[in-house]
């Protein structure tokens, strides 16, 4: 026994329909920011900088497929926490509390002012497993390119510099593996390809020597290496003082040359928190640091990250401003499903905690037992945890867990971790913890259960805890929130695996820690899933290769990229005739208030009573240079060829002189300068040069065979929740289907006679084509279905219940590949595209037939 002391992207439509974040109780600046956020992106992110744009368009606008086929995408949430936080602090230009507050809290009736306002601070909240440190990712590189890319004067409001401060040793072990030698800049897509030319950035780990200058820097540490040692009392004789003098004062730790190594780069600094709910108190040591380091360097902000960003009294900090609450995690997928154990059990009258509490304990190794026999395929471990109400019970319920199933939790299958009052880890082994912390999901570890007096707070981010055991109450003295009771636990086990399994934690517990968990349901506003143990069992359906279907595998040839963006288009802008633009004339017109302001309205969700207006005023531009030099930015971003920025403006300025206003023109002419600026002419302007650029910024390539056929029987083993086919035809054992028309479809192709083996392409299995959308965006499209026909011809399926904006590009994209596909392999392969409704209509019953769709 060890012991220490101590998703497919979602239809169009579908997002807003789960969206419940606007119904449920949130900081008093978020409602208002949410709505002029929306607005702000909807305009095309005006009043930034080139920079922010390029970087915005990037992470946002760009399909990401990592080296290993799967696809990356920054989640909603990570999106309006980053977008929120520039256009506060970039656009708004709001960098105090108290100008937040003033400008977008509904009321400021309950609200007090900051003791301490003297740079921005902000907060961002997100639900526990959700991605902030990709966030934080995402805010040091904003600040560091725009202040190594944009001119001198608008690059030094900007930072360099970077602090990310931890609450304690084993949240800074979690941010080290993401940040330590920049893994997370280079394993993510955070670097735009034309901007790695100016990624000049080292990562700092507490403890790290010198290095070599560079431009940008990020330094990591906890909190408490910037604390004060308590000076020791020596009884020393005043003679010898006398005679040698005063005692040296001790140091502060081993970091404490952050201070310095921070000001000696100079310029600004940007601090970022983590789990930053330990900062509430505005005279804590923490905040006194934080303001001691502006008086050295100034801080251009601090952010603040939490999943709880609460006050002792369950306030959020209303310097929040942006919130992404658990139960919208929940539905969408990004943590587990916390699922309660209904359970008719009655506590033993015995002051031996494994007998008290036999009966949860015999019900959390069962339901862990289900989980370990269904996650076998899977090749995932399961985790049980158990939460009691002290040390002396922690120790007397893991002997008995080894002794009374030493197969499973025997030796060092069991971990006992003990955490003193406040949820923290024992100083004594916390060596050993920290480094049970990093292990505890890999294979190669043997614990299968932890034992502890508390859950676990900050950085046990365990990924494979499936069973939480909770045998203690929790009272407002343990100064504990629900969801951090349970959000050790919500972390996904099978994260980048698409959003087609549900993922859950079952939670069995005695009556007074099921109430403290149903706290979170009134919390959030929602209503968790429940089981009733012992006869609810568990079922994870797997998807994988069968080995006895062999002879119905199929090969999907992997093609080199014919799809490259070029890198200059000057040659092509310089040739445009703008007098030759097919394009309706602008109007010519006085504007109204309506043009210049927009005004926000908060409600009371319950009462619907109005409790807030405000009327937010859009500057006008002063000059035809400064619209002209707008629209050049964001036709360049779009086409994402920011290079041709100095290109296109003079064309833009033909544009607006000769052509868009039917005649040509004076642009200093104060109504010509007002017409250039309305939506209507940024619109026409915008989509003139687009449709013009359009098939000028992506060149040809010749495509070639890339290797041998790619085998869907290579598939790895995946979990799935939605509807499944057993396939006689198909190589894996279920057929994956995302809705009820592709299992309609996929029973279609089991029975048709000229189809002799088919496949649903599974997302995970990389396959893709790619495209560029109607914004230049190069883009990738996973097909549906894959099929071979009697003859041996090969076909490439895609059902469609609704089609969107983009189904045209898919679809001459998935005919090219067709085509070059015959081309290189000798094989014919053919493209069809199944509408529902269509094929509804038919009533096919072979592959013959749905060639006349």
């Amino acid at each position: 026994m060890r012991k220490t002391t101590g998703r497919k992207k979602k239809a169009d439509g579908q997002v807003e329909l789960l969206d419940v974040t606007g119904h449920l109780k949130t900081a008093p600046c978020v409602p208002a920011l949410r709505e002029v956020v929306k607005a702000w992106r909807a305009g095309g992110y005006k009043g930034t900088t080139q920079t922010t744009q390029q970087l915005l368009n990037y992470w946002f606008e760009t399909d990401h497929k990592m080296p290993n086929g799967r696809v990356f995408q920054y989640h909603s949430s990570q999106r309006e926490a980053m977008e929120t936080l520039i256009f506060v602090w970039e656009y708004e230009k709001v960098r105090t509390r108290k100008a937040l507050l003033e400008r977008y809290a509904a009321n400021l009736k309950n609200l007090r002012l900051p003791t301490y306002d003297d740079f921005a601070r902000y907060c961002v909240k997100m639900a526990t497993g959700s991605g902030k440190t990709k966030v934080m990712c995402l805010v040091a590189a904003w600040q560091f390119f725009n202040a190594q890319c944009e001119e001198p004067e608008e690059a030094r409001q900007y930072a360099k510099t970077f602090l990310v401060v931890a609450p304690n040793v084993i949240v800074f072990e979690r941010l080290k593996t993401d940040f330590e030698g920049g893994r997370i800049f280079r394993a993510d897509p955070v670097i735009p390809r034309f901007f790695e030319i100016f990624w000049d950035f080292d990562c700092v780990m507490r403890g790290d020597g010198e290095r070599a200058h560079s431009a940008g820097a990020l330094f990591l540490t906890n909190i408490q290496q910037f604390y004060e040692r308590v000076p020791v009392k020596y009884d020393e004789p005043e003679e010898m003082t006398a005679v040698l003098g005063e005692k040296p004062a001790l140091k502060k730790l081993e970091i404490t040359d952050f201070t310095e190594r921070i000001g000696i780069r100079g310029g600004n600094l940007v601090v970022i928190n983590d789990e930053a709910h330990h900062t509430h108190d505005e005279e804590s040591e923490w905040n006194g640091v934080i303001r001691r380091l502006h008086e050295k360097t100034p801080l251009t902000m601090q952010v603040d990250f939490s999943a709880t960003p609460r006050f002792q009294k369950g306030q959020l900090f209303p310097w929040t401003i942006s919130d992404y609450p658990l139960k919208q995690a929940i539905l969408d997928g990004i943590v587990k499903r916390p699922v309660k154990g209904i359970a008719h059990i009655q506590e033993a009258r015995s002051q031996t905690a494994s007998v008290r509490y036999k009966a949860f304990l015999t019900a959390g190794v069962e339901r862990w037992r289900e989980y370990q026999q269904q996650l076998v395929p899977l090749k995932k471990k399961p985790i049980l945890f158990i939460m009691l109400n002290d040390t002396a019970e922690a120790d007397e319920v893991g002997d008995w867990l080894m002794t009374a199933y030493p197969k499973e939790f025997g030796g060092d299958k069991t971990l006992i971790i003990h955490t003193d009052k406040s949820g923290e880890v024992s100083k004594a082994e916390l060596d050993q913890a920290r480094k049970i912390a990093r292990d505890v999901d890999s294979d190669t570890s043997p614990v299968n259960a932890i034992v502890s007096v508390l859950m676990l707070r900050e950085g046990w981010d365990v990924q494979n805890v499936t069973v939480v055991v909770g045998l203690r109450p929790y009272s407002s003295k343990a100064n504990i929130l629900p969801e951090q009771a349970i959000g050790r636990g919500l972390r996904l086990m099978f994260r980048g695996h698409g959003n087609g399994y549900t993922e859950r934690v079952d939670v069995i517990g005695n009556k007074k820690f099921i109430e403290f968990v149903e706290d979170l349901e009134k919390l959030e506003d929602m209503k968790l899933d429940s089981f009733e143990i012992g006869k609810d069992k568990l079922k994870i359906v797997s998807i994988m290769p069968d080995p006895e279907k062999g002879k119905f595998d199929i090969g999907l040839p992997i093609l080199s990229p014919i799809l490259v963006r070029k890198k200059s288009l000057a040659e092509e802008i310089a040739g445009l005739d703008v007098t030759q633009f097919k394009t309706p004339k602008i109007p010519i017109k006085k504007g109204d208030t309506d043009e210049t302001t927009f005004k926000y309205e908060g409600y009371d969700y319950i009462t619907l009573v109005k409790e807030v207006e405000r009327e937010y005023k859009i500057p006008e531009p002063q000059t035809p240079q400064e619209v002209i030099g707008y629209y050049a930015r964001m036709i360049s971003n779009e086409v994402k060829l920011p290079s041709q920025f100095a290109a296109l403006v003079p064309k833009i300025t033909e544009f607006f002189q000769k052509k868009a206003f039917g005649r040509e023109v004076d642009l200093h002419e104060p109504e010509i300068l007002k017409a250039m600026s309305t939506p209507v002419a940024q619109y026409v302007c915008k989509d003139v040069f687009k449709k013009e650029l359009q098939s000028k910024v992506v060149a040809e390539q010749e495509p070639k065979l890339e290797g041998a056929d790619r085998l869907l029987s290579t598939l790895q083993a995946f979990p799935w929740s939605r509807p499944t086919l057993a396939g006689k035809k198909c190589v894996l054992n279920l057929v994956p289907c995302e809705n009820d028309f592709e299992l309609a479809f996929a029973r279609f192709l089991d029975h048709a006679e000229d189809v002799k083996a088919f496949s649903k392409i599974p997302q995970n299995f990389g396959f893709s084509i790619e495209y560029t959308d109607g914004n230049f965006n190069l883009r990738n499209y996973y097909p549906d279905f894959v099929a071979v026909d009697k003859d041996g011809g090969f076909w490439i399926l895609e059902t469609k219940g609704q089609e969107g904006e983009e189904t045209r590009f898919k679809d001459a994209a998935a005919e090219r590949w067709c085509e070059n596909a015959t081309a290189l392999t000798k094989n014919t392969w053919r493209y069809k595209k199944i509408p529902q409704k269509k094929f509804t209509e038919l009533e096919a019953d072979s592959l013959a037939d749905i060639e006349v769709l």
